[in-house]
């Protein structure tokens, strides 16, 4: 704001300096069009446009609600949250909110695919489960798997809550877009948004 009222500052000292008109002595119309489309000018962010079924990052949190009912596991919403303490960079909290029992036996993964703005660099992290235990916690970019250490925190009753790391999120760039998926033994049965 400061340096447009300074530009706007010296327009007028020097439309001062003449280019006034000889009978009133006002500056001329086209030094009062000079600043008036120069004090409109400013510089405006522009938001990410949405994807059809995905939801968008447009600041520190972003959430979907599932409005279906998934069977055996009902994925009632996922929240994306940009900064997690204890991690360096911009690192992802992912949290998938369900109802319904988790599957005794079988497979059971929990799912977020981002992909940037463009659809260029995709990142999916995954979390596996193989009988109620776990077998994989990985992202996955490009054709590269990486195992990630520990475990998401399963401590909450109905919340699955996982972290992508901020090398992920990074190469996704500032403007990216996701979905949650939860898949048993091979089907999904459930995504945000749907």
């Amino acid at each position: 704001m400061k340096r447009a009222a300074s530009v706007l500052l010296a327009v007028l000292v020097l439309a001062g300096c003449g280019n006034a008109d000889s009978e009133t002595g006002e500056p001329s119309s086209s030094w009062r069009t000079t600043v008036s489309s120069t004090a409109a000018t400013s510089v405006v962010a522009q938001l990410a446009p949405d994807v059809p079924g995905q939801v968008v990052v447009r600041g520190v949190d972003s959430s979907c609600a599932s409005v279906g009912v998934g069977v055996p596991i009902d994925l009632t919403g996922v929240s994306v949250h940009l900064g997690v303490p204890g991690y360096a960079g911009t690192a992802a909290r992912v949290v998938w909110n369900y109802q319904g029992d988790l599957p005794a036996t079988g497979t059971v993964l929990w799912s977020l695919s981002a992909a940037d703005r463009g659809g260029s660099n995709a990142v999916q992290l995954g979390y596996k489960t193989l009988d109620g235990n776990q077998i994989a916690y990985f992202t996955f970019a490009g054709a590269k798997q990486q195992n990630l250490s520990g475990a998401p925190d399963v401590s909450v009753p109905g919340q699955v809550a996982a972290v992508l790391p901020s090398a992920a999120v990074a190469a996704l760039g500032s403007e990216w877009h996701w979905r949650a998926t939860v898949n048993v033994d091979g089907e999904d049965v459930e995504r945000c948004p749907n």
